[in-house]
């Protein structure tokens, strides 16, 4: 069995119909030039297993959609343990350790105001069932990858 890579550049109404169906279904831009190249390919043999092909095709959209869901999850991950690495660090360097005399009532203190940040967290921090700091931090890194991203060149192996 034969395998092949190529890369592929796409401009004008090509390229944008690209990246607004990427962003639209949430899958990466090179599974889903992917799948259109399979349906190409599938459109031009007619034979006779043509149920056959219909099921690899539905498996293959199948997998190109969990894909998808899988990169997006991946995404939000990162971003996470990026805040929370962040978090630690300014929090590591900004607060002394306590006194032992005084330990018991920081602790109290900590508990304290640790209960009313989760009350904030649970009155204010959703829209809907979104974190409103995730759609904020998915904002700004859409800007920054707009700004970063590189043109993909055609290349024949």
């Amino acid at each position: 069995m034969a395998t092949v890579f190529a890369q592929v550049k796409l401009v004008g109404r090509y390229a944008d119909r690209i990246e607004k169906e990427a962003r639209e279904k949430q899958v990466s831009k090179a599974a889903l030039i992917t799948d259109y190249a399979l349906r190409g390919i599938e459109s031009l043999d007619s034979g006779e297993d043509g149920e056959l092909r219909g099921f690899e095709r539905r498996m293959s959209a199948t997998f190109l959609a969990m894909r998808g869901d899988g990169e997006a999850l991946h995404a939000e991950v990162d971003t996470l343990v990026a805040m929370f690495d962040m978090f630690i660090k300014l929090m590591l360097l900004h607060l002394p350790e306590p006194v032992l005399d005084e330990a018991e009532a920081v602790q109290s203190s900590a508990l304290t105001r640790y209960e009313r940040f989760l009350k904030q967290v649970a009155q204010l921090g959703f829209d809907g069932d979104r974190p409103l700091a995730l759609r904020r931090i998915a904002r700004l890194l859409e800007q920054r990858i707009q700004v970063e991203e590189p043109v993909a060149e055609v290349v024949d192996e």
